[in-house]
């Protein structure tokens, strides 16, 4: 699940027990903000965040897992691969093409950028920053600069032109060479954009109902 699915994943969760706080669903981020930075995730020093941390594993775990999300990946693959993309390229795409366009799904919903962009505003605060410990010596700068970036660009939209999309696949990627692809693989991913967003959106309510079953029944199960 990408960044903006584990902050509606999180804010549904904190939702459910109280007021919902702005640095849990930012920990629930981080994991993956560490990614986009190329660099090792934080350590934090306040039990929001160290919530929100834990919370973005256990999300992983039951997305990862998910009937619904594993059949989106499967038909992306094998559409992605019968017309000509890398074995690698494919897998890379089925998986993280799903996510942007469950992405777009969860876009719809107010609430959900209302959430991302608050958790974002905090990280910006010195007061949150100051819980947050970068192990690159340059890691807080960047994660600011990040998080500006993130601001700026605002509220995530569910009917992004699937040529945006594509593109941003293809800037993931870019810079592991097995995964890459050139003018002629972004075409196709793009095709497949147009052809799976239909469906991946409509059921994207019940994927995010079945990782939520999963996530309860984990949590029983550690009770």
């Amino acid at each position: 699940m990408n960044f903006f699915g584990h902050a509606w994943v999180a804010l549904r969760d904190e939702s459910n027990r109280g007021p919902v706080r702005a640095e849990f669903v930012l920990g629930a981020m981080l994991p993956d903000f560490a990614s986009m930075l190329r660099t090792r995730p934080p350590s934090v020093s306040q039990s929001a965040l160290q919530a929100g941390i834990a919370f973005h594993h256990l999300t992983d775990e039951a997305f990862h897992g998910a009937r619904s999300f594993l059949e989106f990946s499967r038909h992306a693959s094998r559409f992605l691969s019968e017309r000509g993309l890398s074995r690698g390229s494919a897998r890379a795409v089925a998986h993280v093409g799903v996510e942007l366009l469950l992405d777009a799904a969860f876009g719809a919903e107010p609430s959900a950028n209302e959430a991302y962009l608050s958790a974002i505003g905090s990280g910006l605060t010195r007061e949150v920053a100051s819980h947050i410990h970068w192990q690159d010596e340059d890691g807080e700068a960047r994660f600011r600069q990040l998080c500006h970036n993130l601001a700026r660009r605002g509220a995530f939209v569910s009917d992004a032109p699937a040529s945006l999309t594509a593109e941003r696949l293809r800037y993931i990627l870019a810079d592991r060479p097995r995964l890459a692809m050139d003018d002629a693989g972004q075409s196709v991913v793009r095709e497949w954009i147009e052809t799976a967003r239909p469906a991946i959106v409509s059921g994207a309510a019940a994927l995010l109902s079945e990782v939520e079953h999963r996530i309860a029944n984990r949590n029983s199960l550690e009770r």
